[in-house]
């Protein structure tokens, strides 16, 4: 849907993601984690206004994002209202899992409010996960961005992120060699990037999350064309 220079989209994001377990005020037998180092593309030094603030509450089961967000629109609760929930697959090579992805959870403390709300709803947690340091994350989600041009686009609920359409789907070691060679030969803001999809008329557009606090249009342009280059010339 689209109106004036807005969408409200449905799509997915793909990243290797630092995770780490949270072990307080969560329900027994249950399993939350949170994502620590969400750009991993600032090599290691944490943007300044970034605060990851996102939550996985580790499920039984898939469950769709349409379940996801019927469960949380019946949660009558403030802790609730800027709160954006998405359902997550995560891949640690040894075990894969799934999980409610929680973002801007005002308040820890009451986590274990949140999981007894989701319970209610009928959601069942997973007693026990095998986590590694790492997994490759698959978030899907809403989106609502402000489309500039033509294939990029500026993210309208979180600050400094846009997104670019590429011409086709691309595996993550090809995302990343041409992520390198974009680094290494050319002069540009600090910036991370991962891939993804949306689903725009009915139709998926692979897309690439640029991050950055210096986000432009010039930017965005500049790793579009980058990364169109090298896919073509494939």
């Amino acid at each position: 849907m689209k109106t004036n220079n807005l969408i409200k989209v449905c799509g997915s994001i793909t990243k290797k993601e630092s995770l780490i377990p949270v072990n307080y005020n969560i329900l027994k037998n249950t399993y939350v984690a949170e994502a620590n180092n969400p750009y991993f593309g600032y090599y290691g030094m944490v943007p300044e206004q970034a605060n990851p603030n996102s939550l996985f509450l580790f499920t039984t089961h898939y469950y769709t994002l349409e379940e996801v967000l019927r469960f949380t629109q019946n949660i009558d609760s403030y802790y609730m209202e800027k709160v954006n929930v998405a359902t997550a697959s995560l891949d640690f090579g040894h075990h894969k899992y799934f999980a409610i992805r929680v973002k801007f959870f005002s308040d820890y403390e009451h986590i274990h409010l949140l999981q007894s709300y989701c319970i209610k709803e009928g959601v069942e947690f997973i007693k026990k996960v095998h986590m590694s340091d790492f997994a490759f994350v698959k978030v899907n989600k809403c989106f609502v961005l402000e489309e500039i041009e033509e294939g990029i686009y500026f993210d309208k609920k979180e600050d400094h992120k846009g997104y670019i359409t590429i011409p086709k789907q691309i595996s993550n070691s090809e995302f990343l060699d041409i992520l390198i060679d974009i680094r290494n030969n050319a002069d540009c803001k600090l910036f991370d990037a991962t891939i993804g999809a949306l689903i725009i008329n009915s139709r998926v557009k692979d897309i690439i999350r640029i991050y950055s606090e210096n986000l432009n249009v010039q930017l965005l342009k500049f790793i579009q064309e980058r990364f169109a280059k090298s896919i073509l010339n494939k």
